[in-house]
């Protein structure tokens, strides 16, 4: 009789592990999650490049010289499996340009993502450390030469490189968490809030509001405090990353748990009068600031009674400052009315 069960209940226990509709096989789905992973590498290098470019303009525009320094505007990354397949790469040197800020020195000497890096002014890129010793050694207007590989060619190029008025770079990292901090010459905004923001005019007044914090010294008068806690895990790569803004040549693995940048109102006040006229300057629509602190404040309800950006002032604070900002500047004649 037990035996006579056993037989009756298997067809049961067959048909219940029966998956409805068409077989998935492991082997596809590892095939396909693969795909997705040069997809999402494709779409991060893009937002990188966002955030390098409008960081770029507003560089440009902050009417202020704090020294001379090199720039490039080359993303340079180490060639992985997933980065030969984005680019179809087969050379096996270790570094290629992962892309080039719109209107930057690399550029406009025709360098191209995906351009692998076998010498920089003579020195063979095998390894990081070849390329930081390479990168280093450039100062403004440089005649720097590079020997790239594309596809199977390889290609000479004669790259002048370009001047910044501050030693500043442009970062994004991979959280989810909207939010963005500075240190003293490193701006970095999160994947979230690249994901929140609707358009560049939005990511101008957000960097430009860090940038002056820079610009304006607030950082240095804070040295001592909590602020440098804002970056733990990153990758060092300083060598490439002076030379441009979102160029370093090791991709940041992650950051600590807040940007805890606070500041006092003044230099809150400052940061944000700044930031805007930075980014009006360099030619973006200002009233934007106003935009994405209204619906930040709409669609992140919690804003309102609590800080974004760590110790930062609400959303419905910072809204109305921008407000009379943007009023003050147009009342003034230094920026037109909408």
């Amino acid at each position: 009789m037990r035996e006579f069960l056993f037989i009756f209940l298997i067809p049961f226990l067959i048909s219940g592990c029966v998956t409805t509709g068409p077989y998935v096989s492991l082997g596809e789905v590892y095939q396909v999650t693969e795909e997705l992973k040069v997809k999402a590498l494709k779409f991060k290098l893009q937002k990188e490049q966002k955030v390098a470019e409008v960081g770029y303009r507003l560089l440009k525009s902050i009417g202020e010289k704090l020294g001379s320094f090199p720039y490039l505007g080359a993303r340079f990354i180490r060639v992985d499996d997933y980065v030969r397949r984005l680019f179809n790469i087969s050379s096996t040197y270790p570094y290629a340009i992962g892309y080039c800020v719109n209107g930057s020195p690399a550029y406009k000497a025709g360098l191209q993502p995906g351009d692998v890096v076998k010498e920089i002014n003579g020195i063979r890129i095998y390894s990081s450390s070849a390329l930081r010793s390479a990168l280093r050694n450039i100062h403004p207007q440089d005649k720097v030469e590079l020997v790239v590989i594309r596809g199977t060619e390889e290609l000479k190029f004669n790259v002048v490189c370009g001047e910044l008025p501050a030693n500043v770079r442009f970062r994004m990292v991979d959280e989810e968490m909207i939010n963005a901090g500075a240190t003293p010459n490193e701006v970095v905004v999160t994947y979230g809030l690249m994901r929140f923001i609707n358009s560049d005019d939005e990511l101008a007044i957000i960097l430009g509001h860090e940038l002056a914090h820079i610009i304006r010294g607030h950082i240095a008068k804070r040295m001592g405090t909590d602020l440098l806690a804002v970056l733990l895990g990153i990758a060092a790569g300083y060598g490439a990353e002076s030379i441009s803004p979102g160029s370093g040549d090791v991709v940041m693995q992650g950051v600590g748990s807040a940007f805890s940048s606070y500041y006092s109102r003044e230099f809150e006040r400052e940061a944000d009068y700044y930031g805007i006229l930075y980014a009006y300057r360099a030619g973006y629509d200002i009233h934007a600031g106003i935009d994405v602190w209204e619906r930040f404040a709409v669609e992140v309800p919690q804003s309102l009674t609590r800080d974004f950006f760590s110790t930062h002032p609400t959303s419905a604070e910072r809204l109305l400052r921008i407000k009379k900002i943007v009023q003050e500047l147009e009342a003034e004649g230094k920026i037109p009315s909408r």
